[in-house]
């Protein structure tokens, strides 16, 4: 084994590992936001305020992602051909790629599911949005037509009756 290669290889699980956390930290943003969607009155500002977390973690994932992709190209041929000598690495990085596919399979789905309760959420907005509307609507047609409802004729029989 060269010190070169050992140096690459721990930089690859030290990239798997990096990536399995911020996969992980994802999960729990998306499960705050779940969180947050789930309330009568969501906060949408906290959900924004997690949206934009998410994105700088997504753009580390691409960085760490980049990174291993750049690692194993210098010596994926040396894994293969070196495999036996490099078991115990190569397993521990195969759990760490089981762990970051379990992980992003959760966080699809939640964040279907998010999407589902969004897309609500955006539907009884848009209903209030439209019921506040109508009731502007009324109310201004109600205040501009009251003027005009008194009649001179209606003061005159209020007048006779007394």
């Amino acid at each position: 084994m060269s010190t070169e290669t050992n140096v690459y290889v721990s930089a690859l699980q030290d990239s798997l590992q990096k990536k399995q956390q911020v996969l992980q930290t994802i999960l729990d943003m998306t499960k705050e936001q779940r969180e947050v969607l789930a309330q009568e009155h969501p906060a949408m500002d906290r959900f924004e305020e997690i949206m934009d977390a998410k994105e700088e973690q997504i753009a580390r994932l691409n960085e760490l992602d980049g990174g291993f992709e750049s690692l194993f190209k210098k010596i994926g041929d040396t894994l293969q051909k070196q495999r036996y000598q490099y078991e115990k690495q190569i397993k521990q990085m195969q759990e760490y790629i089981r762990s970051i596919t379990d992980l992003g399979v959760q966080i699809e789905s939640m964040e279907h599911q998010n999407r589902d309760a969004f897309q609500k959420y955006l539907v009884s907005e848009r209903k209030e949005i439209r019921t506040g509307r109508a009731s502007s609507k009324t109310a201004v047609s109600y205040y501009q037509n009251m003027p005009n409802q008194h009649h001179e004729w209606q003061t005159y029989f209020m007048d006779q009756k007394q």
